[in-house]
């Protein structure tokens, strides 16, 4: 079975009438004038139903639904909009057929302090368990094939001597910037200037410590370390409670019976009909006091918005007025990662008979980050993997089985040939996805912070933004992500 998210939409009967219908309106409107285009917009909007509520929250991903429910604890009127006909954003789970297990196609782990996804996990009833890490892991490098255990692969000892010294000047960095404010830092212009990989390059000199150090970084940003801002990287790490250690390894510790996307399925039911889906947001008019969100069909009045939905998405909405310069200008300069997810489901996890956990780390490219990804009876066995930043942009262009043959090729080099022949078989090319553009998260290229960070805009007269990206704590990870929707909900709330 496979997942394939770039499959030309069947045409229906009606489907066929609506185009023609907007062919001619299309007609009509290139013999029309400017003024007579402005004028009939006007006109459709006064027909446009309006509804008024307290909150407006766009987006119905975990940061908004966070700030949705605690708004609607506090009495007051919210609505949600979201454009898919699901809810989740970057949590997507698809059930496996005749199972109640799931295989997870976007994010799907928690570690230890973060405290504000496990508490919900457990408001909610759902249940964790650990991802499984029993057995030898393997290391792919120039071809070779290792077997090693524990968390250090077996690289050469004086590229594991360069890594860890890396790794300690990072965290010793870290401690100098700030979270919410890393602008602030004593030497933030500096580290502005610098790429992760300049940074990577200037401490490691072996080449084996530069590609593991690189796989690293992919495996946080999705993206490669060249176009990424070293002062964010420590931002990141400071986030995450000061240890590098902490975003390569034990945020992925924890995972959770069911997948992930069942936390917005839950929210979303006691929301009941206050969240609205398929109900992409088309523009935002709005003044000091008051927003006017506007779908296809209908407008929604509020006193306050909150805008939860990916930073590049914030940059399609159309506002009236625009943002702010230089809010505008930070916004523009936030690019996505870039990540294919890929799930290989088998009859049974047969690695672990091999005495193997299921854990990959390569260094030649490609499918470089793989991990057990069975559910908690142990059966089916599932492998998932990572093409990250290069790696997946390589693989735009590439037919859906072309990418499956990639990936299975991968995988039958590190577990031998029965991987090569799973029973489904899913990925995810997430900047195919058109309401998220991206993965894992977005990020801060060179000068970015320094010149433009302070205008991140937490808040624009009645407009709040919320967003895993967004929170100083956990940035990219649901815990942030919920962070931020409680975050805010606090200053909605404060403010009505």
């Amino acid at each position: 079975m496979q997942v394939v998210e770039d499959r030309p939409p069947s045409l229906r009967r009606r489907d066929l009438i609506a185009r023609g219908a907007a062919g001619a309106l299309a007609g009509a409107a290139a013999s029309a004038g400017p003024a007579d285009l402005a004028e009939a917009a006007k006109r459709r909007r006064k027909r446009r139903r309006t509804h008024r509520f307290d909150v407006v929250v766009v987006g119905a991903g975990l940061a908004g639904l966070t700030a949705a429910t605690a708004i609607h604890r506090a009495g007051h009127s919210v609505v949600v909009l979201e454009a898919r006909d699901r809810v989740g954003g970057r949590n997507f789970d698809r059930r496996l057929p005749g199972s109640h297990d799931v295989v997870e196609l976007g994010g799907e782990w928690a570690g230890p302090g973060q405290d504000r996804v496990l508490a919900l996990a457990k408001e909610l009833g759902v249940r964790t368990f650990a991802t499984y890490s029993t057995g030898d892991s393997v290391y792919y490098r120039g071809g070779n094939r290792q077997t090693y255990s524990g968390d250090i692969p077996p690289a050469n000892p004086a590229s594991l001597v360069e890594l860890e010294a890396t790794i300690v000047e990072l965290n010793n960095m870290a401690g100098e910037v700030p979270a919410e404010h890393p602008w602030t830092a004593p030497h933030a212009h500096d580290w502005d200037q610098e790429t992760v990989a300049g940074f990577i390059d200037g401490t490691c000199h072996t080449q084996e410590a530069r590609d593991l150090a690189r796989v690293a970084i992919k495996g946080v940003y999705g993206d490669n370390a060249e176009g990424i801002s070293l002062l964010d990287l420590l931002s990141a790490i400071t986030g995450v409670g000061g240890d590098f250690n902490t975003l390569i390894g034990s945020a992925q510790s924890i995972r959770f019976v069911g997948g992930p996307q069942q936390f917005s399925k839950k929210l979303a039911r006691r929301l009941g009909r206050r969240v609205r889906r398929r109900s992409p947001l088309l523009g935002i008019e709005w003044n000091r006091s008051s927003v006017v969100a506007e779908t296809a069909k209908e407008r929604f009045r509020g006193r306050r918005a909150v805008l939860a939905v990916p930073k590049p998405l914030l940059e399609l909405i159309r506002y009236s007025p625009l943002l702010p310069p230089a809010e505008d200008q930070f916004l523009q300069r936030q690019p996505m990662g870039s990540v294919i997810k890929v799930n290989a489901v088998y009859n049974a996890p047969f690695w672990r008979h091999q005495g193997l956990n299921g854990s990959v780390v390569s260094t030649d490219g490609g499918l470089e980050i793989v991990y057990d990804n069975s559910p908690v009876s142990g059966r089916p066995g599932v492998l998932v993997g990572f093409f990250e930043g290069e790696d997946s942009r390589a693989l735009y262009a590439a037919s859906p089985a072309r990418r499956r043959a990639i990936a299975l090729a991968a995988l039958g080099r590190y577990f031998g040939e029965p991987a090569r022949y799973p029973r489904g078989y899913y990925d995810m090319v997430w900047a195919r996805e058109a309401y998220t553009r991206g993965a894992y998260g977005t990020y801060n290229p060179p000068g970015v912070i320094t010149t433009l960070g302070r205008m991140a805009p937490g808040a624009v007269g009645p407009l709040h933004f919320a967003g895993a990206d967004s929170s100083p704590e956990w940035p990219g990870y649901m815990d942030g992500a919920i962070r931020s929707g409680e975050r805010a909900a606090k200053a909605v709330l404060a403010s009505l």
